[in-house]
């Protein structure tokens, strides 16, 4: 537990702490002050100039975004620093700083910082005692895309664009612009390993290829029909990676050998042509299979999963069916990020594309190191990860933070031993498959679509109180 914080003794009316030393010990676990600087260290060098808001300081006030996601940036900048620090200021008639220092101070810092501080603290968390996280000896992976709202800018709307959909024969354009980002996300703890981040209207095929070079040989990645190419497939066999997952309906998968547990091996051509002179076919397995249960999503369909692994015994097909639904468990990571963490009407708070990519890196970490307590508490619960809530969890951090930030040094391993075993408590009762339709509650509004007319809508020329007029 020596990695644990900065703590400092009790303070007298006065006294002022080195403004370097903002940190959040709750999360330093996955990211270290260390990383900190040696990301600075490459950013800017050891002459930055030093200012009321510092460049680490700036830092943890980023990541600190996805931990109080719905409260406003002074809010969480008391809490960064700590409500008691916060209060010895006031007494000195110290006054926080102002709005527009802190957009200065995010426009300094830049997102190649957050990006570099990422990829150096995103790693596999789960061991060979992690329950769960591996099949059979391998490492199971997923690849999904979410799509992020965004503040309604012009630089935000010209990086990232709207979506748009159809009304009455018309194209109608998002009320917000959005941005996606693909990543690569460990199912067993659900700790994101990468990511791309790209304009809303992009397709998710290319961002997939980079994160597939990111996935080690012999781990098994399950991704969904969206992602099926026998370009991307066939990189993955070359690699070493194992893949599982469904294909599109209007794939030609033809059997050419039947095996015992009722899967089939078939060839995937790259083209029709190809397919015609049997050239470049790679050899898969498929297994088709339906529900009967009325009462499931998916009853009577036909499903196909295609997968690399091509031994029957080794690896049952009723087996794999029941893995490859554990690829929903990254649906679960949008959820917990849009839902839990962000919990904002529109997901992210920047107006510019470089403070929302900065945002997005930031969120992400705070998600990782989230996900790091849990798994630790996990591991000496020695239960699945997967059956702690984040909810909880991320509540439990929220509110120990302010703690451990005025707590002395030598208290603080107890309290972070406590703050872990608060988070292993937190259970969930086990899950099933996806069971819940695809559908949303509210889909059309009666209010009008706000336009970009109404953001300069003319001031009004009189006070409230003048412009009143009593009616007989």
């Amino acid at each position: 537990m020596d990695t644990i914080g900065q703590g400092r003794p009790g303070t007298p009316v006065g006294f002022r702490w080195p403004e370097e030393s903002v940190v959040i010990e709750a999360l330093t676990r996955t990211v270290s002050p260390e990383q900190i600087e040696a990301v600075l260290a490459n950013h800017g060098g050891k002459k930055r100039r030093i200012r009321r808001l510092p460049l680490v300081a700036v830092i943890w006030l980023v990541i600190c975004f996805g931990v109080w996601g719905r409260d406003n940036i002074p809010t969480i900048w008391r809490r960064l620093g700590g409500t008691l620090r916060a209060l010895f200021a006031a007494l000195d008639d110290r006054r926080p700083p102002v709005k527009s220092a802190f957009s200065q101070a995010r426009q300094r810092l830049g997102a190649a910082p957050m990006r570099r501080l990422f990829r150096l603290t995103a790693r596999p968390m789960a061991s060979k005692s992690t329950v769960g996280a591996f099949y059979k000896g391998m490492r199971t992976r997923a690849i999904d895309g979410v799509h992020l709202d965004v503040v309604d800018t012009p630089a935000n709307a010209a990086a990232f664009g709207r979506p748009s959909t159809t009304r009455n024969g018309q194209a109608v354009a998002g009320g917000y612009p959005q941005v996606l980002v693909v990543y690569l996300c460990e199912t067993g703890t659900h700790a994101i390993q990468d990511l791309v981040i790209r304009p809303c209207n992009s397709g998710e095929k290319r961002p997939a290829r980079w994160l597939l070079s990111q996935v080690p040989a012999g781990d098994l990645l399950l991704w969904d029909s969206g992602f099926y190419s026998h370009k991307l497939l066939a990189d993955a066999m070359d690699r070493g990676v194992q893949v599982l997952g469904p294909v599109p309906a209007g794939v030609v998968l033809r059997p050419i050998q039947r095996l015992s547990d009722g899967s089939y091996l078939a060839k995937t051509y790259p083209t029709q042509y190809a397919r015609q002179k049997d050239r470049d076919g790679r050899i898969v397995r498929v297994v088709e299979y339906t529900f009967d249960d009325p009462a499931r999503t998916g009853h009577g369909e036909r499903h196909r999963l295609v997968t690399t692994l091509l031994d029957e015994k080794a690896y049952p097909a009723r087996e794999l069916i029941c893995l490859y639904h554990e690829r929903w468990e990254i649906a679960i990571a949008n959820d917990e990020v849009k839902t839990h963490q962000l919990a904002r009407v529109v997901d992210l708070r920047s107006r510019t594309p470089g403070g929302v990519r900065q945002e997005i890196y930031g969120v992400l970490l705070a998600y990782n190191a989230v996900r790091g307590l849990m798994h630790e508490a996990a591991l000496a619960e020695q239960i699945d990860p997967r059956r702690l809530s984040f909810l909880d969890s991320l509540r439990i951090i929220r509110d120990t933070v302010t703690d451990l930030r005025n707590a002395p040094t030598e208290q603080l391993p107890v309290l972070y031993r406590g703050m872990l075993k608060l988070i292993g408590q937190c259970r969930l009762p086990p899950r099933d498959g996806r069971i819940n339709p695809r559908v949303i509650k509210r889909k059309m509004s009666k209010w009008l679509k706000k336009r970009r007319h109404h953001y300069r809508p003319p001031q009004p020329r009189k006070p409230f109180e003048q412009a009143v007029v009593m009616l007989i």
